[in-house]
């Protein structure tokens, strides 16, 4: 009798949890900070930091099903929740976390009967969406931060990180304009250059159909501009959810600070974080934030403190959900199929 051979879902869940658990166990220092501090904030202020939180993935469930209706798909909101925080959490967990992000949402969607065109879309307008809305919020970091207390090494050392990110949303703008034709060209050449390296899996009938689609997605989308702006306006609202859970555990560390001036520490702290190729974000996250934080009179004990217990409430204690979700996604595209 033929023994089963493990399937790719089945390899991917344990390589998922090895990596959260590597995670936990590479920062059980920073871990074990955060829940010593958590002592001293009141449980309302954890309560509400967490439901903010579960609002901004609940968001991000929004957006995920705003692109996929764009083909005339529509999925279940716990659905799409639940595959926003899986997908959100690997491209934080693991270096090149965008990739694996997409493989992720790309492998749900197709046992969901959803075509690769749609899982592009779909991971293209998120990142574009999200790099616009980053782009906004680091804008108005900077100018309140101007304002406020005038320019600083703090937030020139930013600077960089910001013109990277506008360089890549152009590039990705300036190839999402490009024609068909061109489009063909340039996939052609990544597929031959795909076959040296692998084996052909597609014909050119094949890519030269999935440019065609895509480029039939573009055309419907760019004839709602409005659908684009809601979109960078619910990604905005993750970012400002997010800050209001870093200023309930400010408000309980007994820190008097302005909402403003957190939702521009956090946009400070986005832009550089969203190049550090460290799994976990490997300490920059909370280092970003603790300085930015700081700089606006936060003793640095306390910013650091805050930092990192909203990191804990935010990433490491949703690593374990995370795997939930996920296996809870495997089933309900089996029952889906059924």
């Amino acid at each position: 009798m033929l023994k089963r051979q493990p399937s790719f879902t089945s390899i991917a869940g344990i390589l998922l949890l090895l990596a959260m658990l590597f995670l936990c166990i590479e920062n059980a220092a920073t871990i074990q900070q955060a829940l010593l501090l958590m002592q001293r904030v009141l449980p309302g202020t954890i309560a509400v930091a967490l439901l903010a939180i579960g609002a901004g993935f609940l968001c991000a469930g929004q957006i995920y099903g705003r692109i996929l209706a764009l083909p005339g798909y529509r999925l279940r909101q716990v659905w799409l929740a639940a595959a926003a925080l899986v997908s959100i959490l690997i491209s934080q967990s693991i270096p090149a976390g965008t990739v694996g992000s997409y493989a992720f949402l790309a492998t749900m969607l197709r046992r969901r009967g959803i075509p690769a065109t749609s899982a592009v879309l779909l991971a293209s307008l998120e990142v574009l969406t999200w790099m616009g809305a980053m782009l906004l919020l680091f804008c108005f970091a900077l100018l309140y931060l101007t304002l406020t207390i005038g320019g600083s090494g703090g937030t020139l050392t930013v600077i960089p990180a910001a013109t990277t990110a506008l360089l890549l949303l152009s590039i990705a703008v300036y190839i999402a304009r490009q024609p068909q034709a061109t489009l063909c060209v340039w996939a052609m050449r990544a597929k031959h250059l795909l076959e040296r390296l692998i084996q052909p899996r597609w014909s050119d009938a094949a890519v030269q159909q999935f440019i065609a689609d895509l480029v039939r997605h573009r055309a419907h989308l760019l004839q709602q501009p409005a659908h684009i702006a809601s979109l960078i306006g619910l990604q905005l609202v993750i970012f400002g959810l997010h800050s209001l859970a870093l200023l309930s555990i400010l408000y309980s560390l007994d820190v008097t600070i302005s909402p403003m001036a957190v939702i521009a520490a956090y946009g400070i702290t986005l832009i550089v974080s969203s190049f550090t190729i460290l799994p976990g974000g490997g300490g920059a996250v909370e280092t970003t934030l603790a300085v930015a934080l700081s700089i606006q009179g936060v003793s640095i004990e306390i910013a650091v403190g805050a930092a990192v217990l909203f990191r804990l409430l935010s990433f490491w204690l949703l690593l374990p959900l995370g795997f939930v979700c996920y296996r809870w996604l495997l089933l309900e595209n089996q029952s889906a199929r059924q």
